[in-house]
């Protein structure tokens, strides 16, 4: 058996591909043997038919996958022998690694040959009679060699004239999904010609898919139909163009983050990709693993940037494709990220059940976006932001100073915007550092005003009155019914948001 796998481990480094080891452990169990399909896009997108015989999986390469067709036959290149894990393998082998580039279960099932108990035979004498018992595949198919080829021996494959035979039906077609993941698109080995063409900056990409999608705050009986459920990070939003090596990563108010973010940027350049526009959330995480948006402040811990959309990959546009498809491109492209990129964490069950996972978590919520809905800049309800804990982006429009006589301050006060206006929604004492509390204090007195800018605002002993111009991320249990944030507490400064943008949520 491990003679067998000789060929198999010679092409492979198995400290870097995913793919298992000859020795892996298999979970085969009792039963007829199996069958599977990897849909695979190396150099080429073709199919992969594996059969389980003398403990090993005989494969050949299918360059147009199978047809029900019993008058079209399939070219088939015996490959190596894989182990029996392999049947069980599905992601992307990566860049550089031979055969690089995703690879899919299309099919798998289990099989016997006709007469039963004869495959070892049949593949000696070269022609396989096989009745194929799979998700996709079924009846009776037959594999018989022609002549060996540059070392290879090429194989036909074609259905037999069964009650399965179908000549009107494409399978290949019709069911282009993993029947594991259900992923449907895949993505082939970057080519170094792609890497070392010329590009445009990564800021002309940025232009071609701005402004960034935006979701909309919702109840969760908003989120009724067909949904794919994220978490979500309480961070910093940030689209990151990469194109030939360069990173440009952007705000969505047009802020440069590149310099303030300077590992996240650096991360982004390691992509082995030409060119490709992301959209996520720059954020620091917690030791129970929960963002947390005042952990950004001062960049201290380390950074992640969770990347949930992908909008331009290798020159296409892809905002106009489904949500499914960009998901599944960008999980390739993620496979193996650089260390401080992350795939944005899919929630799996009902709304409601993923709305109790948070709140035990303590996580702010989670994001519903519609399935098969574009990529649409702006404000959108295919987006629903559905929360758990209270924190609200506020307005500055003054400060109290602190008592003891220090050049800080002592709270803040603050709005969110209403009509082309904005009204009162309290003073925030807590949740500051020293330092921060004399950092705003020298921010905030050059925007000095008479009159404050809310016109609701109470009289408060002391109120020093300033332009708006600063926003504030506050956490708070509920909003008072005359409109205000009970038990605010200041989480940070949000340059990333503008005062007029801080409606009030919930």
């Amino acid at each position: 058996m491990a003679r067998r796998l000789d060929t198999y481990r010679q092409k492979r480094d198995f400290g870097v591909t995913p793919e298992p080891a000859p020795d892996a452990p298999s979970p085969r169990g009792e039963g007829p043997p199996g069958f599977m399909v990897h849909k695979h896009h190396a150099r080429r997108l073709h199919y992969d038919l594996r059969l389980e015989m003398d403990g090993a999986l005989a494969s050949w390469a299918v360059p147009k996958g199978p047809s029900y067709d019993p008058s079209e036959k399939r070219l088939a290149v015996q490959t190596e022998d894989h182990p029996l894990a392999y049947g069980g393998f599905e992601g992307r082998i990566p860049d550089g690694e031979y055969g690089a580039g995703d690879s899919l279960i299309w099919d798998r099932g289990w099989y016997e040959t006709v007469p039963p108990g004869q495959a070892s035979r049949q593949r000696q004498k070269g022609h396989l009679a096989l009745e194929l018992h799979g998700e996709k595949l079924r009846g009776r198919w037959h594999l018989v060699r022609t002549r060996p080829a540059g070392g290879k021996e090429q194989w036909l494959l074609f259905k037999a004239k069964d009650e399965a035979a179908d000549a009107g039906f494409d399978v290949v077609a019709a069911r282009p999904e993993s029947v594991t993941s259900g992923r449907r698109v895949t993505r082939g080995p970057v080519a170094a010609r792609t890497l070392k063409a010329r590009h445009p900056a990564p800021m002309d990409l940025l232009l071609r898919v701005w402004p960034p999608m935006l979701a909309t705050l919702a109840r969760p009986e908003e989120a009724q139909g067909a949904w794919s459920l994220e978490v979500k990070y309480d961070g910093f939003r940030a689209l990151a163009g990469v194109s030939g090596g360069q990173v440009s990563l952007q705000s969505r108010n047009g802020l440069d983050l590149s310099a303030r973010f300077p590992g996240v940027a650096r991360a982004l350049a390691g992509l082995v990709v030409g060119e490709a526009v992301l959209d996520g959330e720059v954020v620091a995480f917690d030791p129970k693993g929960v963002s947390r948006f005042q952990l950004l402040q001062g960049a201290a811990g380390e950074l992640r940037y969770a990347v949930f959309d992908l909008l331009w990959h290798e020159g296409e546009d892809l905002r106009g494709r489904p949500l499914e498809e960009r998901q599944e491109l960008l999980a390739s492209l993620l496979a193996a990220p650089p260390p401080g990129i992350l795939l944005a964490e899919a929630v799996e069950g009902s709304v409601a059940e993923a709305l109790a996972r948070a709140r035990k978590a303590r996580a702010e919520g989670i994001v519903a976006k519609r399935a098969g809905s574009p990529y649409r800049g702006g404000r959108s309800r295919d987006w629903l932001k559905l929360k758990v804990s209270g924190s609200q982006e506020v307005a500055v429009i003054g400060y109290t100073p602190i008592t003891t006589g220090e050049p800080a301050i002592g709270a803040l006060l603050v709005a969110v915007r209403q009509g082309r206006g904005f009204v009162y929604a309290g003073k925030v004492g807590t949740g500051y550092t020293d330092a921060v509390r004399r950092e705003l204090r020298a921010r905030l007195e050059p925007d000095a005003v008479e009159t404050p800018p809310a016109a609701d605002a109470p009289r408060l002993r002391g109120a020093r009155w300033v332009r708006p111009r600063l926003v504030a991320e506050v956490s708070f249990t509920e909003w008072t019914a005359d409109g205000r944030l009970r038990h605010p507490s200041f989480q940070g400064l949000r340059d990333d948001k503008r005062p007029e943008e801080c409606v009030r949520e919930g």
